[in-house]
């Protein structure tokens, strides 16, 4: 049996036809069709159900795929292993919440160095990322903490401050001294398993405030739109919202400390081999955090002492 046998079979599995697996892996028909049918003969059993609208995996089919998933996770961890660190090739898959903010400047920083190894992106909030992680769908992912999961590291990567965050026209209809009295509006959220909102919730119910009013959209960009015609108020991190701040569009007023403060980490599984492509991403998120370190407390050094009086 054959590794590349398997690989056929895992295309064909995923597409439900012959023609489509052919077309995807860069055979021709007969070839994959001919290399299924050994692989057949050498399991000992049919693996797929055909009919007329495709090929669907039958119980032992079900089973090889099982085998089939971590055979590729064993090669690609082989291969992880034996790369040289000075000439990184490859692909990685990561998870992120849109809100990330930093985001850029680590993928920017990691491709400067390492122009061949190629990054998938994939969004989602917080909860479906870890799932996928936890899957081996994902590498890693960035998601807002807390996380629960033993099985996974956490490698910190942002810290963020949550503002409540309403239209510059609701200012024209009473003067807002604190976020508490927007409470009563409707709520602009993701969907559930976003931790803007899990903080929200905890705040409304400490405020004893029940069934509040909210309207979910899947992108940040429809969020903030929403906001700035005046329809409602939402939870987002203060950088991601400033922008609008300085262009008068939105106010942004800070939440108790309790929800206030967010921290980002990265996330992959603990029993999964950390390659030297995956490793040299997270020496980057690293970097990254330290230079802003480094950077706030050269701002809070030069404002000091500027403010420094004659002795």
């Amino acid at each position: 049996m054959e590794v590349e046998d398997i690989r056929i079979f895992m295309a064909v599995a995923e597409y439900g036809s012959v023609s489509l697996a052919a077309d995807k892996l860069g055979y021709v028909q007969p070839n994959v069709t001919a290399r299924i049918r050994s692989l057949e003969r050498k399991i000992g059993h049919p693996l797929f159900h055909r009919h007329r609208r495709g090929m669907t995996l039958n119980v032992e089919g079900r089973k090889l795929l099982t085998y089939g998933e971590q055979m590729m996770r064993l090669m690609d961890e082989i291969q992880k292993a034996f790369q040289d660190e000075h000439n990184l090739v490859g692909s990685l898959c990561i998870g992120l919440v849109e809100t990330v903010v930093g985001f850029p400047e680590i993928i920017s920083s990691y491709h400067n160095k390492h122009k061949n190894v190629d990054i998938s992106l994939v969004s989602g909030v917080s909860t479906q990322l870890i799932e996928k992680v936890l899957k081996f769908q994902l590498d890693g992912a960035f998601v807002a903490e807390p996380v629960n999961v033993s099985t996974l590291d956490q490698i910190p990567a942002f810290d963020e401050e949550i503002v409540l965050v309403c239209s510059a026209n609701e200012k024209g209809k009473k003067q807002i001294q604190s976020a508490k009295e927007l409470l009563h509006l409707p709520f602009i959220l993701f969907n559930e398993g976003c931790q803007y909102r899990e903080r929200l919730q905890q705040w409304l119910q400490d405020e004893q405030i029940v069934s509040p009013k909210i309207m979910e959209f899947a992108t940040l960009e429809t969020i903030m739109g929403t906001v700035v015609s005046g329809l409602g108020v939402t939870l987002i991190a203060r950088s991601l919202a400033e922008r609008y701040e300085r262009e008068g569009l939105v106010q942004l007023f800070s939440i108790p400390e309790p929800y206030r403060n967010l921290r980002i980490v990265y996330v992959r599984r603990s029993d999964s081999y950390l390659g030297v492509t995956e490793g040299e991403f997270i020496k980057t998120i690293s970097e990254v955090r330290e230079g802003k370190k480094t950077e706030v407390n050269r701002r809070f050094f030069h404002t000091e002492l500027f403010y420094l009086p004659y002795v």
